[in-house]
């Protein structure tokens, strides 16, 4: 190009909506055929300099194209004279950017705007009469479009079918129904079960992706981009093994490694915003085993706790294998690890938080040593595991007599106050709408209205807090049985625990409490330790022998 001759821009753009129209054989907006078409027009009409820029794939609705953001850079550089479109959508579906653009942009930098097929010439000011209104009308095609691809999504997602175009990491389209269904991918479902793994031994989601960089464990974008050839937006493909902390966060908190779907869990602000949002929980769509899942249950439910006591890790040599499980007997609050540079390992203690926060007055130190409650903790373990080991039907049974009446009793209270709430929430459902016509019916002051409003707003908030937490362990409770099945599997897995590690205690221990001793300040005097196991509860006294499990047995068959 001669230095002072400047172009004449030829711009094509299709979007996914063109290429999902019903009739498949239209393919008039194909870029190739408005190349062909634009091409033509300017050999007509005697323009030189072409160039020929265009956008495949992207939406009308915003101009954050690359194919576009050349040709704006073209035309700041004072390089375009003309810019001509097939017809006023290929611009852009945006009624009011698109009117920014015709009416105040391209006249501010003396561009000629040609829109073919709508017989629009900036040239001609005659032409441009009707062209808001053509711009209008493109803008209401596209929310159009939006609005019945998100009907469709959400016909799929209530019925089940896996919305998104890409499988989870850690699966693939399953070959006999790609679209509805997806299996473990062979290459990437092992290092979903390893980041789990990596978890229930104790390491943090900051750890395991730093455990992920050093094993050279590709990421979920470059995974992808390597089977597949596209690059992902925000993959770095030239740091193939770069995890982040918020994707393994991402991928130990999502259910669809249990084998569940969850639908509808994210939207877009509107059809010109695409910026994604998290919708309620309420709004999603759950779906239980509907494939094959990559993780257990029971591993599930440890990472889960995990996560729920999820803690910034001290600056220190070695992690603290019980953060989350140790509490005060006394005021529930946590026990806080001390370790100090300054004094030998054998030293290290738990005390309570409470007492650390508040003093004296509110509760004691419940002082223990790390390495007392690590011998208690794997003295106990040992004992409980191997009785279920060596007595499976007694143990069962055992633990099946402590906990039924005392189960039962907890299963009446629960489904009682689960009850009473939820009649409650739909008392206050039915109040609020009472409330409000009461309001705009001028029947009570705007006062007493905003006093009331408040009231019934802060009750059921409690209610929606408490009533989750209630529902799952009323379902603990009534699942019983199987967890003891569970209990005694991991008894048979792990069959020796030569030392405790964060793996062991994660699987079998649910919650310990710290009790103070009998005698403060004295390092003789008994202290109680109340240890909960993950499945089965509190297990104190066992049979020793069969004669001791008979004679449990004798008072039950007499009565």
């Amino acid at each position: 190009m001669a230095s002072n001759e400047k172009y004449t821009i030829l711009y094509g753009r299709l979007s996914q909506e063109d290429t999902q129209k019903t009739n498949k054989t239209d393919d008039s907006n194909s870029i190739q055929n408005q190349k062909l078409l634009l091409e033509k027009y300017a050999a007509e009409k005697g323009f030189t300099n072409t160039l020929f820029l265009y956008d495949d794939g992207y939406s009308g609705t915003n101009f954050n194209r690359p194919g576009w953001q050349h040709v704006m850079e073209l035309m700041e550089n004072g390089q375009v004279e003309t810019l001509i479109v097939k017809d006023m959508s290929r611009l852009g579906r945006e009624y009011l950017q698109v009117g920014q653009y015709t009416e105040l942009i391209f006249p501010s930098y003396g561009v000629r705007f040609i829109a073919v097929n709508d017989g629009v010439d900036s040239l001609y000011e005659s032409t441009n009469d009707f062209t808001p209104f053509r711009n209008l009308m493109n803008e209401f095609y596209a929310k159009d479009c939006s609005k019945k691809g998100r009907s469709v999504v959400r016909l799929k997602a209530e019925t089940g079918t896996r919305v998104s175009s890409r499988p989870r990491y850690g699966y693939m389209k399953d070959p006999a129904d790609p679209k509805r269904h997806m299996v473990p991918d062979p290459e990437t479902a092992p290092v979903v079960r390893y980041i789990f793994d990596l978890c229930v031994s104790g390491k943090g989601p900051a750890q395991i992706a730093k455990q992920l960089k050093k094993d050279k464990i590709p990421t979920p974008g470059y995974s992808y981009y390597q089977k597949h050839g596209v690059e992902l937006t925000g993959v770095d493909i030239t740091r193939p093994y770069n995890w982040s902390t918020n994707t393994v966060a991402g991928i130990l908190e999502d259910e669809t490694y249990l084998g569940h779907t969850i639908n509808l869990k994210s939207t877009t602000l509107s059809f010109k915003n695409k910026k994604r949002i998290e919708r309620p929980e309420s709004e999603q769509l759950r779906f239980e085993n509907t494939h094959e899942a990559l993780v257990t249950q029971q591993t599930w439910e440890i990472v889960q706790d995990i996560r729920k006591h999820k803690r910034r890790r001290a600056n220190m040599a070695e992690q603290n294998i019980f953060s989350g499980l140790v509490y005060c007997l006394d005021c529930g609050g946590t026990m806080v690890l001390h370790r100090a540079h300054t004094m030998d390992a054998v030293k290290n203690n738990f005390m309570c938080s409470t007492y650390k926060k508040k003093g004296k007055d509110i509760c004691s130190a419940h002082y223990i040593r790390e390495q007392e409650l690590n011998a208690i903790l794997l003295d106990d373990i040992r004992r409980v595991t191997h009785f279920a080991r060596q007595n499976e039907l007694r143990f069962a049974e055992h633990i099946r007599k402590k906990q039924g009446k005392e189960a039962q009793q907890e299963i009446a209270m629960l489904q009682k106050k689960i009850d009473t709430m939820q009649k409650r929430q739909a008392e206050l459902t039915k109040l609020f709408k009472r409330l409000y016509e009461d309001s705009v019916l001028g029947r009570i002051p705007d006062e007493q209205y905003r006093i009331l409003s408040q009231e019934y707003t802060t009750e059921q908030k409690e209610i929606q807090e408490q009533l989750p937490a209630m529902e799952v362990r009323l379902q603990e409770l009534k699942d019983s049985s199987s967890n003891i099945a569970r209990f005694i599997e991991n008894a048979k897995r792990y069959s020796e625990i030569p030392e405790l590690t964060a793996e062991i205690l994660r699987i079998f221990i649910k919650r310990v409490e710290v009790g103070e001793r009998a005698e403060k300040y004295s390092r003789t005097a008994p202290q109680e330790v109340r240890i909960y196991y993950r499945d089965i509860g509190l297990v104190d006294e066992l049979p020793e022998n069969v004669a001791d499990s008979l004679k449990e047995e004798i008072p039950n068959e007499v009565a």
